[in-house]
């Protein structure tokens, strides 16, 4: 469905992405994993028409397509749901998703929540489409950015960061959902730094790092091990212990006392050898 070729993006002397190349194909979930500064962010803007790659191509069902704009990306079906909602909490529901479908110039509220109503109808994100933005919480506004995506009825949806402000409960309904897309063949690139969510969703997992792609695994093959060193670039278990070294004790303290202000210091003992740090 979609494929990069070897995207690279500068800015100045500092390479956010260098000959990055992925796949996603219809009805698969692809996890991009990476901390902070990886480069997933200045992806995403790519693939969303914000960033223009400084080399590579983007391949969508095996046409090259140049995606200047957000509209260019949404014209070729590509959708985003941001980390944070970009909403007018000053509107409703009906008037914020309103603001991403072809409507006429004039148009009632009325007619505008009947359209609404029938385009989602049997749709399981349900939110009341009168309801402002403002008094939502932040899982119902985050399924309003949902449904305001899957309204242009795109084949690639990007999600960013897409739990970061969920409850549990909201965590599991959003995956839910994913499921329910992936069935209907939606590609998903779910973008995520939790190692938990990125094992339970996804079907493969691309791991950058420093602004390379690092690694590629299949759900089944990874474990938190495995994604945490492809990540950071060791791993994270704790070192070894070291046995106590078998120096000559140079100073010895066992029992110490200093009787001012209420024993401030009262029964301590330790020992130091020859060539040894103590903390």
């Amino acid at each position: 469905m979609l494929k990069l070729e070897n995207i690279t993006k500068r800015f100045g002397s500092v390479v956010a992405n260098r000959r990055i190349t992925l796949e996603v194909a219809p009805g698969e979930v692809l996890a991009l994993l990476g901390e902070n500064g990886a480069g997933k962010t200045t992806l995403v803007s790519i693939l969303y028409g914000l960033y223009a790659p400084d080399e590579g191509r983007i391949l969508l069902e095996g046409k090259e397509v140049r995606i200047p704009s957000p509209k260019a990306a949404q014209r070729l079906g590509i959708a985003l749901v941001p980390q944070h909602p970009e909403l007018i909490e000053a509107h409703t529901v009906a008037e914020n998703l309103a603001l991403g479908l072809d409507l006429p110039a004039v148009f009632s509220r009325r007619a505008l929540v009947r359209r609404l109503r029938a385009l989602l109808e049997g749709h399981p994100l349900g939110v009341d489409l009168e309801a402002p933005v403002a008094r939502l919480s932040a899982g119902e506004k985050q399924r309003v950015e949902l449904l305001r995506a899957l309204l242009n009825r795109p084949k690639v949806l990007i999600l960013d960061e897409p739990t970061s402000v969920l409850t549990p409960k909201e965590a599991e309904a959003l995956f839910q959902e994913i499921q329910r897309l992936k069935a209907v063949g939606l590609s998903v690139i779910f973008i995520s730094h939790k190692l938990d969510e990125v094992l339970a969703i996804a079907d493969r997992i691309a791991v950058l790092r420093a602004g390379e792609k690092v690694g590629e695994v299949l759900r089944q093959e990874a474990d938190k091990d495995l994604l945490v060193r492809l990540m950071v670039g060791r791993s994270l278990a704790p070192p070894p212990k070291v046995p106590p070294p078998r120096e000559e004790v140079i100073l010895e303290v066992e029992d110490l006392l200093v009787p001012r202000h209420g024993f401030p210091v009262q029964g301590v003992s330790f020992s130091l050898r020859a060539g040894e740090v103590l903390g």
